[in-house]
């Protein structure tokens, strides 16, 4: 009898085991499931725009350029000597005492400078992406997309009449290297799947550190504060920026600043009772980006 009572308890905590891993193991499933439903797809909803900008209120200005002195014939140091018809060598024979004749610099003369010009972000060969420090598995994550549009206005003469329009990227077009990730990020972290919150914006505030001219060639490095929507939540970020004027026809740049994800709410503790993704505070942002000129009517 008492053999009997062992084995049904013994029996018992089986039972009750096997019910515990199943119910464990089920609600894993379900829960991975919900995740992979409501995670949705990468596909953007629209083709990626943003507000435009037009050159029409910003008055070009003139400055005054000196021209510079045609080189004369009195500034080379030496001169090539005939070719003998003996030796058949050239001789250079150095000028020992050049004369140089005064000249007169031209009075400068007004030149008009160039206009306010329009560039646009070329997505195809731009890049926007954010980067986490995971500590569970450790490791950094990295997300990017090449969604992203905006205009800039560049004043080369006066730049502190330049405009930067709204950026705008489409945060569900994020890609890393893990697609689990990639669920998990559009169905619980930043909730892109949800067309609300697809995209983020930057919108400008104001500019720090611009130059009194802007030239072709150039690298120029300045900031730009403004406010920055993600998921929702909107607060005031400020981006160090690269820009290289590479052309009349093309900019080139990088924008970066970090932000702390509790101010999003994304991962927030308070929300989710407990941090079980693993992921620090400080989350970078990053902006690789191509502008071409529009052409002007």
């Amino acid at each position: 009898m008492k053999q009997s009572n062992n084995t049904f308890q013994r029996n018992l905590l089986y039972s009750i085991a096997l019910f515990g891993t199943g119910a464990i193991f089920g609600g894993l499933v379900m829960l991975f499931g919900f995740i992979l439903i409501t995670g949705g797809t990468a596909e953007p909803s629209q083709p990626i725009s943003a507000p435009t900008l037009a050159v029409s209120a910003i008055e070009p200005t003139e400055i005054m350029v000196a021209d510079a002195p045609e080189p004369t014939q009195e500034l080379v140091t030496g001169e090539i000597q005939e070719e003998s018809a003996q030796t058949e060598e050239v001789v250079i024979v150095p000028t020992l005492e050049p004369t140089i004749e005064p000249t007169v610099a031209p009075s400068p003369t007004a030149e008009p400078t160039l206009a306010p010009q329009l560039f646009r972000i070329n997505s195809e060969q731009s890049e926007a992406r954010f980067s986490v420090y995971e500590t569970f598995p450790e490791g950094t994550a990295i997300g990017r997309t090449n969604q992203i549009a905006g205009d800039i206005i560049v004043d080369f003469n006066a730049p502190a009449n330049s405009q930067l329009g709204i950026i705008r990227v489409n945060l569900r077009s994020l890609e890393t290297d893990d697609p689990k990730r990639d669920i998990s990020i559009r169905c619980c972290v930043l909730l892109t799947a949800q067309d609300i919150y697809e995209f983020g914006e930057f919108a400008p505030i104001s500019f720090s550190g611009l130059p009194d001219s802007v030239e072709v060639g150039q690298l120029y490095a300045f900031s730009v504060t403004g406010n920055l929507t993600i998921r929702g939540t909107t607060q005031q970020s400020t981006f160090n920026v690269e820009l290289l004027v590479n052309s009349l026809e093309e900019l080139r740049g990088r924008a970066k600043t970090s932000v702390n994800r509790k101010d999003y709410n994304i991962l927030n503790n308070a929300d989710n009772g407990f941090d079980y993704h693993g992921v620090v505070e400080e989350i970078e942002l990053e902006f690789d980006f191509v502008a071409n000129a529009v052409p002007q009517n």
